[in-house]
């Protein structure tokens, strides 16, 4: 793992950006707010996850706009609201958001299919290369 230097790394204080992040994704996602609210509800039913504090427990389209503010830092998703976020909006911007300054990024299964073969590809392509030189030597 890289260490990030103290001054050259980018800021680790992502809350604005995965708010711009989600507040794209909600207006991209083709469901009006209401509908994303009630898409939400409906996945922390299914999957037993409880969205907000309070008596409920269920989130309110005010309490969304919160969210999808980025200059309110004072209402944010907690970390397991946020799954069911990128689940209902079907996008992964927020979380790409949150662990780009740590220089990863977020991709999707076919891409890890893509990326394994290349690993295994160029490993390939080594051990050849290898084979070659030590053939060459005999």
């Amino acid at each position: 793992m890289k260490q990030l230097g103290l001054f050259s790394a980018p800021s680790l204080n992502v809350l604005g950006a995965v708010k711009e992040r989600m507040a794209a994704a909600a207006s991209e996602c083709g469901l009006s707010r209401a509908l994303l609210c009630d898409r939400m509800n409906e996945l922390a039913d299914r999957y037993g996850i409880c969205l907000v504090g309070g008596r409920s427990g269920r989130l309110s389209p005010d309490t969304l706009e919160k969210w999808l503010n980025p200059v309110d830092r004072e209402h944010f998703p907690s970390i397991k609201a946020l799954p069911v976020f990128v689940a209902a909006v079907q996008d992964t911007g927020a979380v790409q958001e949150m662990v780009a300054p740590l220089g990863w990024r977020v991709i999707d299964e076919q891409d890890a299919r893509l990326l394994q073969w290349a690993k295994l590809y160029h490993s390939a392509r080594e051990a050849s290369r290898r084979l070659k030189k030590l053939e060459a030597e005999l």
